[in-house]
């Protein structure tokens, strides 16, 4: 290949380039939103190339508006719009998988689909909180507490965080033995750190049981 050759294939690379980054800028905008890890593979690239061939249709459609206000290079200007649509886009579909509105119309039309990607978003109601009780597998010792931080990703160390939590024992009745072990009620920056694979059960509280 001769040196004229590379060059034409670099003058060519923005012509190729815009039919996928605005969709994996979208796609990537999303996954951060959600407070997940974009993992790179064949269908994420095919995703954000039929989502940037959206994306430079719509800007097309604009394209007929008079914008020559704008004193910029048309290459500059449509970057700008296709950057600004992609992260709007991402921000749009995120508020939409936390709408309650979204999900009652899902039901309307009679689609039974979730957004959440785990069983903790199901009980948390994806980041609103939740009032836990989390029994261990290789322990009789019960931890029960607010959800705090959590990882539940593939291919990361599963755990999650209970905070102003109680750890007890169960009595004959499986109801919790006095003393506690701790009590941390009165003190929210008191944080246990749960691994996920040591977990047997979890039960949700509608409120904290132990102090009503």
């Amino acid at each position: 290949m001769s040196a004229e050759d590379i060059l034409t294939i670099i003058k060519a690379l923005p012509e190729y380039i815009v039919y996928i980054y605005p969709g994996y800028l979208s796609v990537y905008m999303y996954y951060f939103f959600r407070g997940k890890t974009l993992k790179d593979n064949n269908y994420i690239i095919i995703k954000a190339m039929a989502i940037s061939y959206i994306y430079i249709a719509i800007i097309e459609w604009v394209k007929l508006l008079d914008w020559s206000f704008l004193c910029l290079p048309d290459t500059l200007k449509q970057n700008g719009a296709l950057v600004l649509l992609a992260i709007l886009i991402s921000y749009l579909a995120y508020r939409a998988s936390l709408s309650e509105r979204v999900h009652c119309l899902l039901k309307l039309l009679g689609i039974s689909t979730t957004f959440h990607d785990n069983e903790i978003e199901v009980l948390a109601d994806f980041n609103k909180g939740a009032w836990l009780c989390v029994y261990l597998k290789d322990d009789n010792v019960v931890y029960e507490g607010s959800l705090g931080y959590k990882e539940l990703e593939e291919d990361k160390r599963k755990y999650i965080c209970l905070n102003s939590y109680y750890k007890y024992f169960l009595n004959n009745k499986g109801k919790p033995e006095e003393p506690y072990i701790e009590d941390y009620e009165n003190n929210p920056e008191e944080t246990v750190l749960i691994f996920y694979d040591s977990i047997k059960r979890i039960e949700k509280r509608a409120i904290n049981t132990i102090t009503d």
